[in-house]
């Protein structure tokens, strides 16, 4: 045990952190894990990571939130994001873990900044839901985060934080699970990094039992607040170490 806490003390902490932060935000669990479990592990295999954890939690709480899911707007987004995953692959192959690293940390930052500071509105529409899927699916392949092109699209859109906290979860729930079918089906070897996610996973279980608990207590715009500022943090220094590389 004590070996197991000292070789994964940092990533155990990264994983109880974003699940607990999701819990009660709806968003947070992977636009977290990817830069900072980037620090601990090569980014290709931090991609995979974070899409085999954010499979078990998005699919343990789309259990839970399936009488608020938007069904209708999945199946499109699902559409678009199958379209898009070919590109995905196309990027996870061509470009070194470095790149993809930026890659991932400029997604994040580009994100958050928009989501901050843009007033534009996108029209929900089924050819702009599409849209949104497929840069989803593009993302989601090559670089472990699909979360932002939605969380933009969303924000437009005149659903209930209830219904969208839950139809983001089940979509991501559904979206991972293909995401993580079709590295195999490429020869992307999936099988070291699911071992490593097995072993991070009571983080995981316990960051979204806690928040589920303390959720009714605690004001979510408060934590999306502190959300933002550590992911700030977090990417431009990530973006920083990168370039001066």
């Amino acid at each position: 045990m004590e070996q197991y806490l000292a070789a994964h003390a940092g990533p155990l902490m990264v994983v109880f952190v974003a699940s607990f932060l999701q819990s009660i935000t709806g968003f947070g669990l992977v636009m977290i894990m990817a830069p900072l479990l980037m620090m601990f592990y090569d980014p290709k295999f931090a991609v995979i990571l974070v899409i085999l954890i954010a499979s078990f939690g998005n699919l343990s709480q789309a259990v839970v939130l399936r009488k608020e899911t938007a069904y209708h707007m999945i199946l499109w987004l699902f559409v678009g994001s199958l379209a898009g995953q070919p590109l995905g692959h196309l990027f996870y192959r061509s470009f070194p873990s470095e790149f993809i690293r930026l890659w991932v940390n400029v997604i994040v930052l580009f994100s958050i900044t928009t989501m901050l500071i843009a007033n534009w509105k996108v029209r929900q529409c089924r050819r702009n839901t599409l849209i949104t899927g497929a840069i989803a699916g593009v993302t989601s392949v090559s670089a472990g985060i699909g979360g932002p092109p939605l969380l933009i699209y969303f924000a437009s859109t005149d659903m209930t934080p209830a219904v969208l906290r839950a139809t983001s979860i089940t979509f991501f729930a559904v979206c991972n699970v293909c995401v993580l079918i079709s590295y195999a089906v490429t020869g992307v070897n999936v099988m070291p990094a699911f071992q490593e996610a097995v072993m991070l996973l009571p983080a995981l279980l316990f960051g979204i039992g806690l928040g589920y608990v303390v959720f009714p207590h605690i004001p979510s715009n408060l934590f999306r607040k502190i959300l933002f500022v550590v992911l700030y943090i977090v990417c431009s220094y990530s973006v920083y170490t990168t370039l001066i590389k």
